[in-house]
């Protein structure tokens, strides 16, 4: 009986693929409320995810916020992360128009559309705050398409699975690969706008650099891409701001710094990034929705 059953990594396919066949079918209002019950539930009885955000929470709040500031704060970052996927699941079904003209307040396209007639290309570099899928997915509404470099899923079942959703409305995401970093360097060289995410090191390949005052590893693709092709780096934090508004701040760009050492000018420009995610993170540190610990203890 037992070589019947689905190997053990499949049953996150299996999940995720019900989810976006009954959650994903409901308006936005049903899937948040689903959300926050599945998030409170997750937050309450997995004691690992839990202090993971707590620990987070304590960095960017620093060492005078009270243990009740963390946990308040800390529960907000759990119901964030749940409207993140409920966000996901229903991708399918949005229509990208709409909630560009209605619910999305998007500041500093001036900088892509000015990139783009100088037939430059452009690195948005977000994190896992707000929803900066939803921001990008909306683009598609006024036809603009980007590509976009995203985390490697396992098992390939879920990965398929989930690339198909994104690809619904005609952006390109890759999980990143030497492939995809291959093709993203044609991308940008041809004057094309790349999305990539700057809080998580994900591949394990990053460097140490300071974030909230204290230092942990973070990816550095998105200097080291705009390094390599004399692309436009621009910042872009995306957060909630009540009801299903979203606001999106895109710029102004880093002034991308090179000294002709490669490795020093891609730390250089990395730090620049995470600076002006910081600002941006300790305005609401509660729309952070990143479940793994970033600093080590």
């Amino acid at each position: 009986m037992r070589r019947f059953l689905p190997r053990p990594s499949l049953y996150k396919y299996y999940a995720t693929w019900f989810f976006i066949h009954t959650i994903g079918a409901l308006p936005l209002k049903y899937r948040y409320a689903v959300s926050r019950f599945l998030s409170d539930r997750i937050y309450q009885f997995r004691p690992t995810i839990r202090a993971n955000i707590r620990s987070n929470v304590r960095h960017v709040l620093g060492p005078d916020a009270t243990d009740e500031e963390v946990e308040r704060v800390a529960k907000q970052c759990a119901h964030n992360t749940g409207r993140y996927y409920a966000d996901i699941v229903g991708l399918g079904g949005m229509d990208t128009k709409e909630f560009y003209d209605k619910d999305l307040d998007l500041r500093g396209m001036e900088y892509i559309h000015e990139a783009q007639a100088r037939g430059q290309g452009v690195i948005v570099a977000s994190a896992h705050y707000g929803n900066p899928e939803f921001a990008t997915q909306a683009l598609a509404g006024v036809g603009i398409h980007v590509y976009a470099l995203v985390e490697p899923l396992q098992p390939p079942e879920l990965d398929r699975l989930m690339r198909g959703l994104r690809l619904k409305h005609g952006h390109r995401y890759e999980p990143v690969s030497f492939k995809a970093v291959r093709e993203a360097l044609t991308w940008l060289r041809g004057g094309g706008i790349l999305c990539i995410l700057i809080d998580r090191d994900i591949q394990k390949q990053g460097i140490e650099l300071e974030l909230c005052g204290a230092k942990a590893k973070f990816p550095t693709g998105a200097a080291d891409l705009a390094l390599r092709t004399n692309s436009l780096l621009l910042p872009g934090w995306v957060r909630r701001e009540g009801g299903y508004r979203i606001r999106a701040d895109i710029g102004p760009p880093i002034d991308l710094v090179r000294t002709g050492n490669h490795d020093d000018d891609v730390k250089t420009n990395s730090q620049l990034l995470l600076n002006s995610f910081e600002v941006a993170l300790k305005k609401d540190p509660g729309q952070w929705s990143v479940l793994e610990k970033i600093w080590p203890d």
